[in-house]
């Protein structure tokens, strides 16, 4: 079998497992009793070991000159972590075991990633990605539809369904990952990290996308804890409402960016990416106000519309600030500062939330943080504008290998999890 099939395959079948059962971690915290605090260490020692590790198992796996056994290790002990999470009844066992299997989602997604890169000829590879990630996006989709009509009422019984799906899902990676075809490279290491860290202030537009990111990422993440609170402890959803209310996001999403993506070959980006900044804004305070299950609706094809632009968008502008020859450093970097600011801003969001529970009610409570959010993001979007156009639409350039390994987290995902396993 062919590697581009072999590729084809796994993205179907890691969607409809891993990156489903994702949906419901952060619900499934809630359920079993996890604080507003410990909500936050869930979520920040996921994407803090996700975001960074991806920039230490890359270093390690080019110094080793194979991807596949990486690969099949990563997926081994992901198939273990998902099975254990489905036993678990405790935050801080689900806290530990989450944060454990963002670590080998990082190591898999990162050799995952360079595998079709050394794999897929750069004439096609935009367009073999493209179509990868729709079908994985079709996965997730059927898969969650599919569990909409398993779930009972019993969330400790049900999540077995979606968390061993995603176990089963990595077993079947294994196997496929040891049917790749691969040769053993020269070590990649040749640019000096410490200097290129050292001067990145001298390229201006992207030293300028960084610090606008990274303080966003700050109030960004901070309401992560509060999404799985208000969705299980507000509105009483069940995981058969999470799953719906996953979907609608999904479609909205995908129809959106059919059209996002012309948009942006024709209109100067900067506008457009602040009105988005500015439009992600108003998230949080749609969980602050919302009541119904019908609202809930409205949001998620909110925002699915709204995250449909700044995947296109900001990946558009992003590729292009990006030095071709630094390209792979540079986004090493940003993922790393990321994943420490995402870890700081949902532990930041978790503690603040306690200390307005300890003055009011939990529905206040939450209202004060969210307001609190949607004043740092509203600030921090005016960064924004600080952004140079580069480029025109006729010289701009695509690396779709690296707009992956970013992974932006879907806005208003309504478990509020983070984690896209690959």
């Amino acid at each position: 079998m062919k590697n581009e099939t072999l590729i084809a395959i796994r993205s179907f079948v890691i969607a409809s497992g891993a990156t489903a059962a994702a949906t419901f971690v952060g619900v499934f915290g809630v359920y079993i009793g996890a604080s507003a605090a410990e909500m936050g260490w869930l979520q920040s020692s996921s994407n803090s070991l996700s975001n960074s590790g991806q920039l230490i198992w890359g270093r390690i796996s080019d110094r080793f000159g194979r991807r596949a056994p990486f690969i099949i290790a990563g997926s081994v002990a992901s198939a273990i972590l998902w099975l254990i999470m489905a036993f678990i009844r405790t935050p801080v066992t689900l806290i530990i075991a989450y944060a454990l299997l963002s670590l080998f989602s990082a190591m898999i997604a990162v050799n995952w990633y360079s595998f079709i890169a050394d794999n897929i000829s750069t004439s096609s590879r935009g367009h073999f990605l493209s179509r990868i990630n729709n079908l994985a996006s079709i996965g997730t989709i059927i898969s969650v539809s599919v569990m909409i009509f398993l779930f009972s009422s019993d969330v400790t019984s049900d999540i077995i369904i979606p968390f061993g799906a995603a176990s089963a899902a990595y077993i079947v990676s294994t196997i496929l990952a040891f049917r790749l075809k691969e040769k053993k490279f020269q070590t990649r290491i040749t640019a000096n990290f410490m200097k290129t860290l050292r001067s990145l202030k001298k390229n201006r537009s992207f030293y300028k996308y960084f610090v606008a990111t990274n303080v966003q990422s700050l109030f960004w993440s901070m309401a992560w804890p509060m999404f799985p609170i208000t969705i299980v402890s507000v509105m009483h959803f069940s995981l058969r409402i999470v799953a719906t209310l996953t979907v609608v996001s999904l479609v909205s999403s995908i129809v959106s960016q059919i059209f996002m993506g012309r948009v942006v070959d024709k209109f100067n980006r900067i506008p457009l990416i602040f009105a988005n900044r500015v439009m992600l804004c108003l998230i949080p305070v749609m969980y602050a106000l919302f009541f119904s299950f019908n609202e809930f609706i409205i949001l998620e094809v909110y925002s699915g519309f709204v995250g449909a632009i700044q995947s296109t968008v900001m990946t558009s502008y992003l590729m292009d600030v990006v030095p071709t020859e630094h390209k792979g450093e540079y986004m090493s970097i940003l993922n790393g500062f990321n994943g420490g600011i995402y870890f700081a801003g949902a532990i930041i969001g978790g503690y603040l939330l306690t200390f307005f529970l300890t003055i009011y009610p939990l529905r206040e409570a939450l209202f004060a943080g969210y307001m609190i959010v949607f004043v740092g993001r509203f600030a921090s979007s005016l960064l924004f504008l600080r952004l140079e156009e580069v480029g025109d639409k006729g010289d701009r350039k695509s690396w779709p290998l690296y707009s992956i390994l970013m992974r932006m987290r879907q806005p208003g995902a309504p478990s509020g999890g983070n984690l896209r396993p690959k």
